[in-house]
């Protein structure tokens, strides 16, 4: 892109021209194998800080968790409240039962609570992910402006002077800010994609945190467990059934629309790695 042809298709705003006027008047010949190291560098750092960004707040705990909660929920199986069959039910109480039952429900509902507050504490944080991302990107386009300027002051400069035998020093110091420059131009269609590469993903587990605390206090109504102390009552089966089975229907779409984001996010990082790499 030497030809300036991302400028003229309108892919960047035009560069400062006083901008480019003081780099050229600062030119020092023997300095020429160091042009422009600070712009150079900050443009790198600019590289760094998307990788940081986009590897930040990843899918893989929150997926853990789901599947975790999924295998609890599986374990709570309504068919224990009845009776055993055979000899066994003979010494089987119904509030043994019930009571042994709830126990497992509280140790369950506990996870879910905890699953509830990491769902809520992630979807606070994507909140604030695009506006960040948003101010990377802002940083990353202005890291690729003042290599631009650099550049085009430099190529006024060295342009007409006599060549000799060897090529110029500033030759070689061209070609590494030009790879930098690319580099950076690289990372900001990057920065755009993973703005919103987690929004359906964020939306199921908006969706799942709120499943899961219609099913907590759900059971926990069904269970008798609402007041102070525990009621006697006699669980309906099939409303428990229901409740859990809409938890974990729940539980899957989110799962299912964890995995293209997680998919998503590791594309992303090795377009980014190979970018910084390349500097």
């Amino acid at each position: 892109m030497a030809d300036g042809a991302y400028r003229w298709q309108g892919n960047a705003p035009a560069l400062d021209a006083a901008r480019v006027e003081a780099i050229h008047d600062g030119w020092d010949d023997a300095q020429a194998h160091l042009f422009a190291e600070p712009a150079r560098a900050h443009a790198v750092s600019q590289i760094d800080r998307a990788l940081a960004a986009v590897r930040s707040g990843d899918f893989g705990q929150a997926s853990e968790r789901l599947s975790a909660a999924r295998d609890a929920l599986m374990g709570l199986d309504p068919a224990r409240l009845e009776p055993r069959r055979g000899l066994a039910g003979l010494f089987d109480s119904r509030s043994k039962r019930l009571k042994a039952f709830r126990e497992a429900w509280w140790v369950t509902a506990g996870d879910i609570t905890d699953l509830v507050a990491d769902l809520r504490e992630r979807l606070n944080g994507s909140t604030k992910r695009p506006g960040a991302l948003e101010a990377v990107w802002a940083d990353a386009r202005d890291a690729f402006i003042e290599l631009d300027a650099h550049l085009l002051a430099a190529a006024r400069r060295v342009t007409g002077q006599p060549v000799g035998d060897e090529p110029h020093p500033y030759e070689d110091r061209r070609r590494t800010l030009e790879t930098c420059r690319g580099a950076v131009l690289g990372a900001l269609p990057v920065l755009r994609v993973a703005q919103g590469a987690d929004t359906r993903a964020d939306e199921a587990l908006k969706a799942c945190a709120e499943a899961a605390e219609m099913w907590r206090d759900d059971w926990k109504a069904a269970l008798g467990l609402s007041g102070k102390r525990p009621r006697k009552v006699k669980p309906d089966r099939n409303r428990l059934i229901e409740a859990r089975d809409a938890l974990v229907a729940q539980l899957d779409r989110a799962l299912a629309a964890v995995a293209p984001a997680s998919a998503r996010r590791a594309e992303l990082n090795q377009r980014l790695t190979r970018l910084r790499e390349s500097v």
